[in-house]
Parts: C-alpha cells; sequence; structure tokens
C-alpha cells in the first residue's frame, strides 16, 4: 500500500508544477493586456492650423525711422471653422496693419481661410557696414487668443513665397523663409484656464527677408564731401608767403572751412542713416577726417612757431612737409582699413 499510494502523488506532485506556472504566466499575460486596453489613454493632440504666407511686395526701408512696408496674404487651414488662426493673427511689430474681410470656405475636410494686409513693419536695421550691409526684414505674427497647450501653428513651407519681381531700391532679395517659433511671455495674462503664477508660450509665425546692398552710390553721396574737405586741408599745407602772419590766417581759415564741412556733414549723415547706436563706416570716416583737420591745425600752429623763433624758412618748411606726408599717408592707410573690414563683414 505505501508504494502504491507514493506513486500517484508523486504523480501529481509532477504534472502540477508546469501547469501552475502556465496558469501563472497566462494571468500575467491578460493583465498586461488589459493594462493595455483599458488603462488611462494618451493625452489628446493639441489642436493645430497649418499656415502661410505670400509677399506681394517689400518696399520703403526706412533707415531713420527703423522701419520697412509690405503687402502680403496670410492663410491657414484647419480642421474645425472655429479653429481659423487668421482670425486671431496679432502682428507683433507692427506699427499700422490694414486688412481685408477674412475669406473662408470649406475644403475638404478642413475650413481654408485667408486675409490681405498691409502695413508697416518695425527692424532692427544695422547700418554699421553701410554701404556694404546686408539686414534681415523679418514680420513676426503670433496667436492672440490661445496658448500653446490649445492651439499651435504649422508652417505651410511648400505654398509660402514672395513676389519674384519686388524691387528694393539699393537693395536686392538674397533669401526668405518662413517659420514657425516660440513667444514666451512671463505671465500667462491672468487667464484663469492656465496655471496661476507661472508664464505662458504662443506660437508665432516668422516671415524672414535677407537683403543685401547692392547700390553704393549713396555711400558716394554721403563721403564726397568729406573727402573733398581732406583734400582742401591737403592744399592747406602748402600755403606759403613771405608774410608769416597772411599764411598762418589763410591755412587755419581753409583748415576751419573743412572742419566745419565735415561736422555739418556727419550730422546730415546722422539724420538720413538714423545711427544713434553704434559706430557706422560713414562715422568712422567723418571721425577719421576730423582727426586729420585737427591734426593740420596743431601743425599750422607748430609751423608758426618755428617761423616765430626764427628758424631757417627751408627748414620749417621740410618739417612742414615731413608732417604733411606722415599725416597723409596714415589718413589714406586708416581708410583703407575701416573700409576693408565693412566689406569683409
Amino acid at each position: 500500500m505505501p508504494c502504491f499510494t507514493g506513486r500517484p502523488t508523486a504523480g501529481r506532485g509532477f504534472r502540477s508544477g508546469p501547469l501552475a506556472r502556465a496558469v501563472a504566466l497566462l494571468a500575467v499575460t491578460f493583465a498586461v493586456l488589459t493594462a493595455l486596453f483599458t488603462g488611462t489613454p494618451a493625452a489628446a493632440a493639441v489642436p493645430s492650423c497649418r499656415v502661410g504666407a505670400y509677399v506681394t511686395d517689400l518696399f520703403a526701408v526706412d533707415p531713420a525711422r527703423r522701419t520697412v512696408d509690405a503687402d502680403l496674404w496670410l492663410w491657414s487651414l484647419c480642421p474645425r471653422e472655429d479653429l481659423a488662426a487668421v482670425k486671431r493673427f496679432e502682428f507683433i511689430n507692427a506699427t499700422r496693419t490694414t486688412l481685408t474681410d477674412p475669406s473662408s470656405q470649406k475644403v475638404g475636410n478642413a475650413y481654408w481661410t485667408q486675409v490681405k494686409v498691409s502695413g508697416t513693419f518695425r527692424q532692427n536695421f544695422d547700418w554699421t557696414d553701410f554701404p556694404f550691409d546686408k539686414q534681415v526684414v523679418r514680420i513676426q505674427i503670433e496667436e492672440d487668443e490661445l496658448d500653446e497647450s490649445r492651439f499651435v501653428y504649422r508652417a505651410d513651407t511648400a505654398n509660402s513665397g514672395y513676389n519674384r519681381r519686388i524691387h528694393l531700391p539699393d537693395f536686392r532679395i538674397s533669401g526668405f523663409r518662413i517659420g514657425i517659433v516660440d513667444a514666451p511671455y512671463a505671465t500667462n495674462f491672468g487667464d484663469p484656464r492656465l496655471e496661476q503664477g507661472v508664464g505662458s508660450k504662443y506660437s508665432q509665425l516668422v516671415i524672414q527677408f535677407s537683403i543685401t546692398r547692392q547700390d553704393i552710390t549713396s555711400f558716394g553721396r554721403e563721403v564726397l564731401p568729406v573727402y573733398v574737405a581732406f583734400l582742401i586741408s591737403v592744399i592747406s599745407f602748402l600755403i606759403w608767403s613771405k608774410d608769416d602772419d597772411v599764411t598762418m590766417v589763410a591755412r587755419l581759415g581753409i583748415l576751419g572751412t573743412a572742419l566745419f564741412t565735415i561736422v555739418l556733414n556727419l550730422r546730415q549723415s546722422d539724420e538720413e542713416l538714423g545711427s544713434d547706436l553704434g559706430v557706422t563706416l560713414v562715422e568712422e570716416i567723418h571721425f577719421i577726417s576730423l582727426l586729420y583737420v585737427l591734426v593740420g591745425v596743431a601743425a599750422t600752429t607748430y609751423i608758426l612757431r618755428l617761423l616765430k623763433e626764427s628758424m631757417a624758412r627751408p627748414g620749417v618748411r621740410r618739417t612742414n612737409n615731413r608732417i604733411l606726408a606722415l599725416t597723409t599717408g596714415l589718413y589714406l592707410i586708416a581708410n583703407i582699413i575701416v573700409i576693408a573690414l565693412s566689406v569683409s563683414s
């Protein structure tokens, strides 16, 4: 009997081990599948619209006011009519805008809305290297109501562009692109739907042109009076008379005229370029020319002193010629350097 009863017990133990493991494995698999299908669903995607732009005209680049005017078409393609992004556009860097009434129609399963805009847009122009400058023109358009947790833009790069017949005085368009960026703010503007005490972000469409100056005639108009004043200053070194006082008075009179011309032209250039920040190439040339004239005044005073000390006239003229050659050479070298640096930047 012990042998008989022992065999069945051993047999049940042998079969129950693999069976228990199989049942446990099935239970775990069932639990995992249940979790996958009945667990918390993924957060819904943030609604979005495809937005694009076509610039029909770009004009009136104003250095003094740091603005540019543009005419453009804007559009949005949205999954729902109430999302139409065009109706909530805010022109961040505009000083003036005029919009037509938006037109909208359903195309397939999407709602296509468009509007024409004319406006004046503020720019951060950098005239440091004028007339060898390259500028960036931006038009910034932002979502006016819904932050990025509720709505975002997608750029319609394939259909965006600009009129190739656009002609900018003095410039040529060397690049164009549009893109979407985040516009962060250190406030939620008091919106009770957003987390309190923290910032917020909004979608922003950026339309960007790269423009390169190709006409340098304006540069010639800016610096021609300066170089004429420089030549007059050079002539002052060549004035001699038997009457030393007459010579010095004539020299100082010419140098004073040159100094007045440079200062007046510098003021006019600043008004035209609006270069209230930084030092432009035109200003550098004016400053170098002013320094040359001031050296001429100092040299004239020094020559007069030598003559009054009864120094031999031939020796005084040799000293005068050395000063002329040295200062003129340094002036020309300085001009070449500042112009070369602007061209190469």
